[in-house]
Order: structure tokens, then sequence, then C-alpha cells
């Protein structure tokens, strides 16, 4: 079960590299939610602790249901779901997507940390997901891929917790909960006020906004 939720994880984040519309992106983060839910609830039933559940239902709650929710009410009203608008081609992307799989791979196998009995073997995906979103936010010109990458970014983190110290205290969780609500909240707000100003999501131009 685990090595299925593994794979596909790291297949949904390879495939926003391909995707051609923002709401395909969408359901991806979702997808990807899902699977980190399943993992909490994996490591809640393997361990016993309370908080992993609260996380799962959580994550289950904010990350997979609401969350893509706003993204695509704002895909839909910004009529972002076109195409998606990257710096690099399909194939380039891809191609830099799967070395920086390999490059995670490498460096999860050479880190020396106090990792988490039944954690462990997530540590290469943590650090593969983090590496991903942040070339989804430099690799994409419209704001909402670019937020789609924070998203990844902090799944990334989230799994990386769950693979050292089963997870992080409960209140701290939930600050993290909250602060990615309303970066997506704030990222939507964004998306809005450019779509209206330019009719694109595209922040290049926001360079016209120069005198």
């Amino acid at each position: 079960m685990d090595s299925l939720v593994i794979a596909i994880l790291l297949l949904s984040t390879l495939l926003l590299f391909r995707t051609r519309k923002a709401i395909d992106a969408v359901v991806i983060i979702a997808v990807q939610s899902a699977g980190l839910a399943i993992i909490a609830l994996l490591m809640w039933q393997k361990t016993g602790m309370v908080h992993l559940l609260i996380a799962a239902i959580l994550t289950i709650v904010v990350k997979t249901i609401v969350i893509p929710y706003i993204l695509f009410y704002t895909v839909k009203k910004t009529e972002a779901k076109r195409n998606v608008e990257r710096t690099m081609g399909q194939f380039g992307s891809l191609f830099i997507a799967l070395m920086l799989v390999v490059t995670g791979q490498y460096i999860a196998s050479h880190l020396s940390l106090p990792g988490a009995e039944h954690g462990m073997r997530y540590l290469s995906t943590a650090i593969i997901l983090v590496f991903l979103g942040t070339f989804t936010i430099i690799n994409n010109k419209q704001v909402l891929m670019q937020g789609i990458g924070v998203i990844v970014i902090e799944n990334g983190l989230f799994l990386l917790t769950q693979a050292i110290s089963y997870g992080m205290p409960l209140a701290v969780e939930l600050g993290v909960f909250f602060d990615l609500f309303v970066a997506v909240v704030i990222i939507a707000s964004l998306s809005f006020r450019i779509h209206s100003a330019f009719h694109s999501l595209n922040t290049e131009k926001m360079q016209d906004l120069r005198g």
C-alpha cells in the first residue's frame, strides 16, 4: 500500500508538467492531497497517534475538498482552463522534472536523519515534492499555477515532517493548515485582479504597469 501511494504522489506531480489546462492541475492537487491523507491514516494505524488521525482528516477537508474547490472556482471565473503557459515546453519541463526526481532520490539516500520508524520510506518522496513544487513556480507564467507550486511544496514539507517525526504538534499543524488556506484565498484574489486588469493570468503582463 505504501509503494502504491508513493507512486501516485510522484506520478500525479509529474503530470503537472504534461497537463495543458489549469483545471487538470487542480484535479492533480486534489489527488496528491488525498494521497497524503492516506499516508497519515496508514501511519496512525501503525502508531496509534491521534494527531496523525486529525492531520489526515484536516488534509481531506482542507487540501482535498476546500482548496481544490476554491481553485476550481477561480479557474472557472477567470477562464484559466484554456492553456497553461510555461517558460519551457512540455518535453523540456518533464525532462527537468525527471532529473529532479533522480536528484531527490540521490539526496535522500545520502542523508543521515533521525527518522521515524514507519516514516523514513517517504523521505525521498517528500524531498522530490519540494523540488518539483519549486520548479512548478519557476516554470509557469500564470499566477494560479505558481500557487499550485506553493501547495506542492507545502505537501512535500508536510510529508517530510511525517517521515522524520510523525508530523508536527497539533497546534503547529492547525496553524499551517490555516496559513495555507489564507495563502490560497490570496492567490485566488490576485488571480481575479490580474485577470480583470489584463484579461490573462500571465504574471509577465504585470511588467506593463511600469512607467
